[in-house]
């Protein structure tokens, strides 16, 4: 008998084996690391991003990703602002890196580790330099003379997230150039020969970045700045107001530029000029632009002109907008002409647009006036060519009575869309109505499918010859298809012998009769003789039903003129003063193939009987028969039996 204690141990493990089996299974989470090894690997080089020294990529990353693909939380600067929140006051500063502005973080750091740059700090994804060269042209920076500070590093000068000064600059202008230049040294005054230049604009004579001049002087000189003739145009450096000018600057620039000063006395003189401020747009000095400008043309005007360059928002740009060169059109200094202009009317266009181009045996009205404008802003719209408005609707500003006219069921597709100028040169041609080819040249350009039946032997004449504008209406009409009249009143207008014939023959062909022209012949032509669009058996069989049977029955016999030469052999396409549409009486047309009557083989055929002057159809089938003599089907009993002679008397 098996103890007490036993039976309680086996009870007790029983007990725990149930329980067992009753608690729920653990989950382990795996991190990302523990799968992605290999990348892990990369990105643990150099120095690590926080989340992924902690191994934490779903602090970025969603976990499952999204149909198969890697997910961000965030797809813009918010990601990082999650963390970095410290750096947000970045962005309420008045100057922002273009990447900072846009949320783009990732252009310049790198989301895991400087694995590619071992040494950067911050993560760049470049050395130094590099990263901006990315975006800013690297060859601006390269010249024959090098800024140490460019050398040193970008960062050296500007912020590369944001700054209350601008380009990103650290400080204001001369306040940084003195972090490493001291004006107050012996070489620097030397430098400038003498003259004190505290409290002037740096920039205004050297480049900050490179240049190929020495001491990164910029690109252009004025004549006495580039000769070091200072006392031309400033006091002598010992005087009390070395800085100031003899004459007075307003006066000064004419003590050289004494010719100018006289050009300059017309009716229209550009303000700047008038108050005698020239270094408004002219840096007395040095310059990067022609002309020592301040700064490039169009950022130079539109500082004045700041509701003209509202206009370079807009879609398209007058070419000369475009290359920020006002004065090609503008004189800059003084004109007699409104605005400014250096010549009026079209004579100023034709400065760059050659004038034969536009003028030609058929000039447009307002190109032979003169008044480019009519159509044209100077300047920049959001029409293409810079039309003040959408081509249709100008073109129908003065063409408003064919705006009437095209106001029909059916327009041509370009028509319709307003694209005047696919067809029309809208300033001269050769060809009249300001065509750009001649009318069928023309229309095929679009309707290039038809070229093919041009040269073929059933091409429609009037199309052949390119008068498409015969039958269509180049623009709109109330018939399908464009058609100038619908049916047959159109065909006759050619086809005068046709309308002619109907009147005053007895019998006419059905299609005819209904002016259904389209029925037999294709309107611009085919390869067949008179632009059938099939074979002349094929084409009258597809309504003479009754016929085809007979001809593709079994054991038939067709006849020859039906079989190989076709119907109008024997038949009038259109009309005829004969029953059946035949060409003449059927007796004299059998006599048209079979001539001589009178042979002995002939006479044999019909039994002796003399057939000259009989009614052929009366024994015969014009078209097929099951009989090899193309006798009808059902025949009188003395015939059927050849026994001719019991009703009519033979030849002896």
């Amino acid at each position: 008998m098996l103890s007490t204690r036993w039976y309680l141990s086996v009870s007790i493990v029983f007990i725990l084996f149930v329980l067992a089996g009753c608690v729920t299974p653990r989950v382990i989470k795996k991190s990302c690391v523990d799968c992605h090894q290999k990348e892990f690997a990369t990105y643990s080089e150099g120095r690590l991003h926080k989340p992924v020294a902690d191994k934490n990529c779903e602090a970025c990353h969603l976990p499952h990703g999204l149909i198969g693909v890697l997910k961000l939380k965030q797809h813009d600067a918010g990601l990082c602002y999650q963390c970095h929140e410290k750096d947000r006051p970045r962005l309420e500063k008045a100057n922002l890196h273009t990447p900072l502005k846009k949320g783009l973080c990732l252009e310049c750091h790198d989301p895991h580790s400087s694995y590619r740059v071992k040494e950067a700090k911050g993560l760049l994804r470049y050395r130094g330099n590099e990263t901006c060269y990315r975006c800013h042209e690297q060859a601006d920076f390269e010249k024959k003379t090098i800024h140490q500070a460019v050398t040193e590093g970008c960062s050296n000068c500007h912020d590369p997230h944001s700054s209350e000064h601008p380009y990103n600059l650290l400080d204001r202008g001369n306040v940084l150039c003195k972090r490493c230049h001291s004006t107050d040294s012996p070489e620097f005054v030397n430098a400038h020969f003498n003259y004190q230049v505290e409290g002037t604009d740096c920039l205004g004579c050297h480049t900050p970045h490179s240049s190929d001049g020495k001491r990164l002087v910029r690109l252009y000189s004025h004549p006495p700045f580039e000769q070091r003739d200072c006392t031309s145009c400033h006091n002598p450096p010992d005087s009390p107001d070395p800085l100031g000018t003899t004459p007075s600057a307003d006066k000064l620039c004419y003590t050289c530029h004494s010719k100018e000063e006289k050009e300059f006395k017309k009716a229209m003189v550009h303000s700047p000029v008038s108050d005698g401020k020239c270094t408004t747009c002219h840096n007395p000095h040095t310059s990067d632009q022609k002309n020592e400008l301040v700064e490039e043309e169009n950022p130079l005007c539109f500082s004045c002109h700041s509701e003209e360059k509202k206009m370079t928002d807009k879609r398209y740009l007058h070419s000369a907008i475009s290359k920020g060169t006002c004065s090609g059109c503008h004189d800059p200094h003084a004109s007699d002409i409104q605005k400014g202009l250096k010549a009026s009317g079209a004579s100023l266009c034709y400065n760059c647009h050659k004038r034969e181009d536009f003028l030609k045996e058929v000039t447009h009205v307002p190109v032979g006036e003169d008044r480019c404008v009519i159509c044209h802003d100077p300047h920049a719209t959001d029409n293409k060519f810079t039309l003040l408005s959408a081509e249709k609707e100008l073109c129908y500003s003065c063409h408003s009575k064919e705006k009437r006219n095209f106001a029909k069921v059916t327009r041509h597709p370009l028509v319709k869309e307003g694209l005047c100028t696919a067809c029309h040169n809208p300033h001269g041609t050769e060809i009249q109505k300001l065509l750009k080819a001649e009318t069928g040249d023309l229309c095929l350009k679009c309707h290039s499918n038809l070229k093919r039946l041009l040269d073929l032997e059933g091409s429609h004449k009037v199309f052949a010859e390119g008068r498409c504008l015969s039958c269509h209406d180049a623009h709109a009409s109330n018939n399908t298809k464009q058609l100038i009249e619908e049916g047959k009143d159109l065909c006759y207008r050619c086809h005068k012998d046709v309308s002619i014939g109907l009147n005053i023959t007895q019998y006419d062909h059905e299609p005819v009769a209904e002016g259904k022209c389209t029925y037999c012949h294709l309107p611009h032509g085919s390869k067949l003789k008179w632009a059938l669009p099939r074979p002349i058996k094929s084409l009258c069989l597809t309504c003479h039903k009754d016929i085809k049977e007979r001809i593709d029955g079994k054991e038939v016999f067709v006849h020859k003129p039906v079989d190989k030469q076709g119907c109008n052999v024997c038949h009038r396409a259109h009309y005829s003063d004969i029953k059946k549409l035949l060409t003449v009486k059927s007796e004299d047309l059998c006599r048209d193939c079979h001539k001589d009557q009178s042979t002995p083989q002939f006479l044999k055929a019909h039994g002796n009987i003399p057939a000259e002057g009989s009614y052929c159809l009366g024994c015969h089938e014009p078209h097929a028969s099951k009989s090899k003599q193309l006798l009808h089907k059902v025949m009188h009993k003395p015939f059927e039996e050849r026994k001719c002679n019991r009703c009519h008397q033979k030849i002896q």
